[in-house]
């Protein structure tokens, strides 16, 4: 059961429209915190212009975007990952592939801004700690000292999950966390994302519905930019307009 007064992220009446086209019309969303939340729907639905509005890469046309309460609507992608605490996964992976695994979660940890200070910063015993958590989280340890270079896809895809939890966000966006990957590596992948749960809010865009069942609590199933169903993962798929449009290709 969801706890209604405990809401991290709230949209409300949130619409966009680029150059006459209608990317999202009075979407409203509340995402609650510890949460586990799923963002499904066909191709063009809206899921990654919500998320570009959310972390600031976009502006709505009207509506507004509330994080802990605060209006956010409109704050710079800067403002909204560093002083709200808000990190984005995007589709594909994003690392550097010059340093070794290590060095990519150090960097990505909350005080590094450069590898210059990366490499003078005073690694006390807590931050050795938490580093080595977060590449026995991702399933990397054993790789710490391999290049990223070398990881195979779905690595890189959990190397770059580490890097955003490695920020310490309050929200987790991940966007198609599993694209590319092996049935294997996806069922890790829902573990992995399962344990970040309650530590972090999350919000997945996936469309994987297997993947899609192993880990949601909660979905929204968004259609040509208007929010179509949302509810528990047994709602959606009992939900004769939800297997009309996008279920019934799955």
């Amino acid at each position: 059961m969801r706890n209604q007064e405990n809401i991290l992220l709230e949209v409300k009446h949130l619409s966009v429209e680029f150059n006459g086209f209608q990317a999202l019309t009075d979407v409203n969303m509340k995402i609650h915190d510890g949460e586990l939340h799923v963002i499904i729907g066909p191709n063009g639905a809206g899921k990654t212009t919500f998320m570009d509005l959310v972390t600031g890469k976009s502006t709505p046309t009207t509506g507004i975007v509330l994080f802990e309460g605060v209006n956010i609507t409109g704050k710079s992608t800067t403002e909204i990952t560093r002083k709200y605490h808000i990190g984005r996964k995007f589709q594909g992976p994003n690392v550097f592939d010059n340093m070794t695994v290590k060095e990519n979660i150090e960097i990505a940890m909350e005080g590094y801004s450069s590898m210059t200070k990366c490499v003078f910063f005073h690694k006390s015993a807590a931050f050795k700690d938490k580093v080595s958590e977060i590449l026995g989280l991702i399933d990397l340890y054993d790789y710490r000292q391999f290049m990223a270079s070398d990881l195979s896809h779905g690595q890189r895809q959990w190397l770059e999950i580490g890097m955003v939890v490695a920020q310490n966000p309050k929200l987790i966006i991940l966007d198609e966390p599993t694209a590319g990957m092996t049935a294997d590596e996806t069922y890790k992948t829902g573990e992995m994302i399962k344990r970040l749960k309650g530590e972090h809010t999350l919000i997945v865009v996936e469309h994987d519905m297997d993947f899609v069942r192993q880990v949601a609590e909660y979905v929204t199933v968004l259609n040509y930019g208007q929010v179509l169903a949302e509810g528990t993962m047994e709602e959606i798929q009992n939900n004769d307009e939800v297997i009309a449009v996008y279920l019934k290709e799955d």
